[in-house]
């Protein structure tokens, strides 16, 4: 425990200056919305609050929490890229001491960063949460710990890290696309409705919608049961392919 304590410490200090993590928890998402509630502007009513800066926000928001993934690639394998990995073979510390080290303190850093946004979001752009603040937060943070958890196990599962890096940003690009987070897909006929499902975005962007605007919250606890489950699997996933010889 002692081991974890000591590596989250050094954890949270690092995520928190990471630019990468501040990229695509702020900066990024935050001129992505701007321009696309901009550009959009005349294609929503303003109905209940109902703007294209509150459509933007609510979507985008998880894309850029989803593509935390890719920063956790190398998060997960940074002490061999600074050439300190020696210090963590030797040391009495535990895989699982490593690896949660790493996927908690990011999580937190992703939280931090999604509440300063939703704020933003809520007085530079207007965004109407109808008193469901805290349940979106809950779901956006229990998405950061499920991208996290999927970032650090493809992270350990493989040795050229730098390659697959890459390319992890794809897969996510195409499920923001069938998540809505670009355009609403729903106009686009019934079998890519249907295929948009497989996306977890689908589910999370539609969970807070109709939570939102419907009062109705069964796609919503759906959401929260695939992002958590998710990540838990893909932790214990993690610890377990995990080797400390990766370091080197």
């Amino acid at each position: 425990m002692n081991g974890f304590s000591v590596l989250f410490s050094i954890g949270m200090r690092k995520r928190i200056k990471d630019s990468f993590l501040i990229g695509y928890g702020t900066i990024f998402p935050l001129v992505l919305i701007a321009i696309l509630g901009y550009m959009a502007s005349n294609y929503f009513s303003g109905d209940k609050g109902i703007t294209s800066y509150y459509y933007y926000s609510m979507v985008t928001i998880p894309f850029c929490t989803f593509l935390g993934s890719v920063t956790l690639v190398y998060v997960t394998r940074e002490e061999s890229m600074q050439k300190c990995g020696e210090r963590f073979i030797i040391a009495p510390i535990s895989k699982a001491a490593i690896v949660l080290s790493k996927i908690v303190s990011s999580t937190l850093v992703i939280m931090v960063y999604n509440f300063i946004l939703m704020l933003i979001c809520k007085f530079a752009f207007g965004v109407n949460y109808d008193g469901r603040f805290l349940e979106v937060f809950i779901l956006f943070s229990l998405l950061g710990l499920m991208s996290c958890a999927i970032g650090t196990f493809i992270g350990v599962s493989t040795k050229d890290f730098m390659q697959v890096k890459n390319f992890i940003s794809t897969p996510i690009l195409i499920m923001a696309v069938l998540g809505g987070t670009f355009f609403p897909i729903g106009s686009l006929g019934r079998g890519i409705e249907i295929i948009s499902y497989i996306s977890p975005l689908t589910w999370i962007n539609k969970g807070i919608f109709l939570m939102i605007n419907d009062n109705t919250m069964k796609v919503y606890f759906i959401a929260l049961i695939i992002t958590l489950a998710s990540g838990i699997i893909f932790s214990f996933g993690a610890i377990k392919r995990f080797r400390k010889e990766a370091f080197l």
